[in-house]
C-alpha cells in the first residue's frame, strides 16, 4: 500500500500500558488491544499520536512491525532511538506514559515462517530488525511444529539484544529451535553463508534488518544457491 492512501485508512485507540527499555537505545510500547482488532504474527501497522500536533515538515505517523503476538495479549512496537531522532521518536522517549493513547492502522504485509511446506528454516536478524522474528517465534511457542528446524542468527555489534530472557524461554518451550546470538558481522555473514551451502533450497530463508543487511543478505545467499523464491525479506520502514 502506497503512503498515499495511508491517511484513507481507519485508526483505532490503543491505550498504553508499560513502557519497556529494552537496551540503551531500544524502546518498547505496550498497549491494550482494541476490542476486536486481530493481527497475524510478522505483520506491521501505522501508529499515530493521538494527542499530538507533527511539527511543519515532520511526519504525523510511523511505519512499525507489531513485535508482539496475538498470544502475548497485547500489542507491542519497538523501536531504537538514536541520538538524532525525529519528532515522533522524541515523544515516544520523553513523554509518552502508560494511560496514553496511540492509533494504530489496520494490519499490513506478511511475513511467515512456512512451518508446513519446509523442514527448515534459518531467521537471520539484525539490530532492531529482529522485531518481527520474536513475534513470530512467540506465536510459534504455542503453535509450534516439533519436526520444523529453526535456527535463528540474531546480531548486534554492541552486543545488546532486545528482549533479554525470551530467548531463553522459547528455547525451552520449543526444542527444534536453535539460537546464536552474535556480535562480530562477518561470523554473522559466514555463518548464514555456511546454512545455505549445507542446506541450500531444503530450506527457506527470513532476513529482518536495515534495507542495507538485507541486501548484503540476499546478494550472498544467492551466490551460495539459494533460489529467490525461498528468501523472505522484512519490508522495514522504521529506522528514521
Amino acid at each position: 500500500m502506497g503512503k498515499e492512501n495511508w491517511y484513507s485508512m481507519e485508526f483505532r485507540q490503543a491505550k498504553v500500558t508499560k513502557i519497556v527499555k529494552e537496551t540503551s537505545d531500544i524502546y518498547s510500547i505496550q498497549m491494550e488491544i482494541p476490542e476486536g482488532y486481530t493481527w497475524r504474527a510478522g505483520q506491521y501497522a501505522i501508529w499515530q499520536l493521538q494527542d499530538y500536533v507533527a511539527p511543519e515538515g515532520e511526519k504525523e505517523d510511523r511505519v512499525f512491525t507489531i513485535a508482539s503476538a496475538m498470544e502475548d495479549h497485547f500489542l507491542m512496537f519497538s523501536t531504537r532511538i538514536a541520538d538524532q531522532h525525529s519528532w515522533f521518536k522524541d515523544i515516544l522517549l520523553r513523554q509518552l506514559e502508560a494511560g496514553d493513547t496511540m492509533l494504530v492502522s489496520a494490519p499490513l504485509g506478511e511475513m511467515d515462517i512456512d512451518m508446513e511446506g519446509k523442514e527448515r528454516s534459518l531467521l537471520i536478524a539484525g539490530g532492531i530488525g529482529v522485531t518481527p522474528i520474536r513475534s513470530l517465534l512467540r506465536h510459534y511457542s504455542s503453535n509450534n511444529v516439533p519436526t520444523h528446524k529453526i535456527q535463528l542468527l540474531y546480531a548486534d555489534n554492541r552486543g545488546e539484544f532486545a528482549y533479554g530472557d525470551f530467548w531463553k524461554q522459547i528455547e525451552g518451550k520449543m526444542p527444534n529451535v536453535k539460537l546464536q546470538l552474535l556480535t562480530d558481522s562477518n561470523v554473522f555473514a559466514e555463518k548464514a553463508r555456511n546454512y545455505a551451502v549445507s542446506h541450500g533450497n531444503e530450506a527457506e530463508y527470513l532476513i529482518a534488518g536495515s534495507p542495507g543487511m538485507n541486501q548484503a543478505f540476499k546478494e550472498s545467499l544467492a551466490e551460495a544457491g539459494v533460489s529467490g523464491g525461498n528468501m523472505k525479506t522484512d519490508e522495514f520502514f522504521g529506522y528514521e
